[in-house]
């Protein structure tokens, strides 16, 4: 039985209540607050937690009501390097993320309220697609393997069905797919034909899964805080349980910002870019003050996407950060018989031995800073690699491998 409209409005009103009181509110507060009886009050927000609105914590003898925070389930979608798309049984398209917008080239608005079969995205729903979708499937749903033409392409495609209910009741299907290069394309000459863009997805959907790892982890541990503080009657043990939990959080923050930093919001492109506008942009993010700059690169180009800029400020940052005494940081370039190498040198404090057999590991490196280990997996799903070379108390030494048909030299 649904609500009238004087309780819908009711439950408004406490739901707006509780959420301009964070820290949550008692039955009688919000009695009080509202100028309505006790028992109404507590009528309605016990059918705000029943809905899942909100939700209940006790603070000695007494109940403290709270609005539940949501995240919008589509911030998460975005986050994955998986295309995302849901639909009603009638295969109306209700949500596609990001990289599916991008592979396809459309945009969500025009899109959206769209019978799949009458969109671009027709090939993902194909005959063994739709027969699936027919049947009464499993909470973990049903996994399939195809391809699916995407312009001029053939892409392999790993797909995962999954049964949901939308909140008016009605029922769904949730469509996640991994592609792959097709087995129909055959490698062409040229690095753009031999390194299709779809390559780099492997690298950075472990990138992604390695960040959703650790942010649950750490979310996790949040949850045990927040368990003791509800225990606690001290009040300068409660203060020390929320001082952690606010580190924590404050480091979930961090990391989800520097991975944001590299990856960006839209799946990486690969494209020729000159190695002196790369070094020009990343210095143009970084205060160097009175650090001068050298470099000897004029005339090269990389093949690589977006982030090896990030690369060259990681590398700025660190020196500015960590060198105490640069005064001056060189880049150059030599073709050697493995390729391009390029050298990033400085003449700061340098890094210590003990140091560097972990600098590019998750969780160590520079002040355990985890920009040195995002830089190498950026540069392997470019085809590159890095190594530190320098001596300790002379300066750091980088010297990053660009393989042959990675770059090209242009200058005379």
């Amino acid at each position: 039985m649904g609500l009238t409209m004087v309780e819908r409005g009711d439950t408004d009103r406490i739901r707006q209540l509780l959420g301009q009181h964070r820290n949550g509110l008692t039955i009688d507060e919000v009695s009080r607050h509202l100028g309505i009886n006790r028992s109404t009050a507590s009528k309605y927000l016990n059918l705000l937690v029943s809905s899942g609105a909100a939700t209940i914590r006790k603070l000695g003898p007494a109940k403290l009501f709270y609005l539940k925070e949501r995240v919008p389930i589509h911030q998460l979608l975005n986050c994955t390097f998986d295309g995302v798309v849901i639909v009603d049984g009638g295969f109306g398209i209700h949500y596609i993320n990001d990289v599916i917008s991008t592979i396809f080239g459309i945009g969500k608005e025009t899109i959206i309220g769209s019978v799949a079969f009458q969109t671009p995205l027709a090939p993902l729903f194909d005959h063994e697609t739709q027969q699936i979708m027919g049947k009464s499937l499993t909470r973990e749903g049903h996994e399939t393997r195809g391809t699916v033409r995407i312009g001029e392409k053939t892409v392999s495609v790993r797909k995962c069905i999954i049964p949901v209910q939308f909140e008016s009741g009605s029922t769904g299907f949730c469509l996640i797919c991994h592609f792959d290069r097709g087995e129909e394309e055959q490698p062409a000459s040229g690095v753009e034909k031999a390194l299709p863009e779809m390559g780099l997805y492997t690298q950075f959907y472990h990138l992604s899964a390695l960040i959703r790892r650790y942010a649950k982890n750490q979310v996790t541990t949040a949850l045990e805080i927040l368990k003791k503080m509800e225990k606690s009657r001290d009040p300068a043990r409660f203060r020390e349980f929320a001082g952690e939990q606010e580190d924590l959080l404050k480091g979930i923050l961090v990391h989800l910002m520097i991975f944001d930093e590299f990856l960006g919001e839209t799946p990486p492109r690969q494209e020729w870019v000159p190695l002196e506008d790369v070094t020009g942009n990343a210095l143009s993010l970084v205060r160097l003050s009175h650090v001068r700059f050298f470099s000897d690169i004029r005339g090269i180009e990389i093949f690589a996407d977006r982030s090896f800029c990030r690369v060259f400020q990681t590398l700025f940052e660190n020196s500015v950060v960590h060198g105490k005494k640069v005064t001056s940081i060189r880049v150059t370039a030599q073709e050697t018989k493995e390729g391009l190498s390029i050298v990033y040198e400085d003449d700061g404090t340098g890094i210590p031995d003990s140091e560097k057999a972990n600098l590019f590991e998750w969780g160590h490196g520079l002040k355990r800073a985890h920009s040195l280990f995002l830089s190498r997996q950026v540069l392997a799903a470019n085809g590159m690699s890095i190594k530190e070379t320098g001596i300790f108390n002379r300066g750091a030494r980088f010297e990053i491998l660009v393989p042959p048909g990675r770059y090209r030299v242009s200058r005379e």
